[in-house]
């Protein structure tokens, strides 16, 4: 396998602009106002292929969900190597969104710099916040968690009797989003995120005369292991959904119709692309790729969220929780990758070829 899935952000980073020059695309980056563990510079970068004016466009993003983007990044520079192979499809153009969570790419956390969950915090701002009055109970026990072993088994006894109380509801109480605790875990934020303004920059430049775009944004930590899941979070009777069914078969799932892994929630990407793109029939899917239990990604998050808010993020026992924190969410096999990296480039197949059986696209 000649793509090197890259658990080091600046090496990604550096072999993406490699990848993106080599399939004659044109690179922009939007620094990060902070730095990464070695110093390193962070940013999103874009690379943009294909006609400018073309109408429809594949929209791929990574590290929505910073650490995730071992996987996401390593799709992209499979797909870019691709293209300067093959091409595009005749009028159609690509956008690569590389690390749109950079810090959190670079210092192996999920969230952002401010602790945002970036795909919580795509919501309108100027409304009332969508609200889980679940988390409330997962907060008290997350302020009573001592920072020890005994204190992380004496939590996860407690989330699993809430667990076995409230079943989905206490699952989606947990991940599902939250817009009342700053410090708390799965935090939607109160305002922008520093990631969210940037990609609406992003957006507003590459995409205003889209009139289709697919839209891939690359996931890890939800299923079975090794299986991609295709979340599509557009309505249930809505023409996108259907559409997503039609490229990408029978893995494609709704949240909105109780079909995914992944709870019913606010605040993701898709919902910022529709937003932003009115003109645009957009067809959005998140890749869900499955890595470990879920329940044991679920504690590499409060471990990490332990260390943030009472540890010392230069301590050896912070090492620890980073390798957990990227365990949880990329598999260091050949396997699990030659396995994830093929599907990724069949759904980039599947959203190039829906994009050009289209006919005259409309949302």
């Amino acid at each position: 396998m000649s793509t090197r899935f890259e658990p080091d952000y600046a090496a990604a980073r550096a072999d993406f602009a490699q990848a993106a020059r080599g399939a004659g695309a044109s690179l922009e980056s939007h620094p990060h106002p902070l730095r990464g563990p070695g110093g390193e510079a962070l940013a999103v970068d874009t690379a943009w292929l294909g006609p400018r004016d073309a109408e429809r466009v594949l929209v791929t993003v990574s590290a929505t969900h910073g650490v995730e983007g071992i996987y996401g990044s390593a799709c992209q520079r499979a797909h870019l190597r691709r293209v300067a192979r093959e091409g595009l499809p005749e009028g159609q153009a690509m956008l690569v969104v590389h690390a749109l969570n950079p810090h959190g790419y670079a210092w192996s956390r999920r969230v952002d710099h401010e602790n945002i969950d970036v795909n919580r915090n795509h919501v309108d701002f100027t409304r009332p916040l969508p609200a889980n009055p679940g988390y409330a109970t997962v907060h008290r026990m997350l302020d009573a968690l001592e920072p020890t072993a005994a204190g992380m088994a004496a939590f996860e006894q407690a989330m699993g009797a809430f667990v076995a109380r409230e079943g989905r509801a206490a699952i989606a109480a947990a991940t599902g989003g939250q817009h009342t605790h700053p410090d708390g875990i799965f935090f939607g934020g109160l305002a922008p995120s520093w990631s969210r303004r940037t990609l609406e920059a992003i957006v507003g430049r590459w995409l205003r005369q889209a009139r289709a775009i697919a839209l891939l944004d690359h996931h890890t930590g939800l299923g079975p292991h090794g299986h991609t899941e295709i979340i599509c979070r557009h309505p249930v009777a809505s023409r996108p959904l259907a559409l997503a069914r039609g490229w990408y078969g029978s893995d494609v799932t709704s949240p909105g119709a109780g079909e995914s892994q992944s709870a019913a929630g606010e605040g993701g990407v898709r919902d910022a692309f529709d937003a932003w793109c009115p003109q645009a029939l957009v067809v959005a899917v998140a890749l869900e790729v499955g890595t470990i239990d879920e329940r044991l990604v679920f504690f590499a998050l409060v471990a990490d969220h332990v260390l943030r808010t009472r540890g010392e993020p230069s301590s050896p026992a912070a090492e620890a929780v980073r390798r957990r924190i990227r365990a949880a969410f990329y598999c260091d096999d050949d396997a699990w990758r030659e396995r994830v990296l093929r599907r990724s480039m069949e759904l980039h197949d599947a959203a190039q070829a829906g994009l050009a059986a289209l006919g005259r696209p409309s949302n």
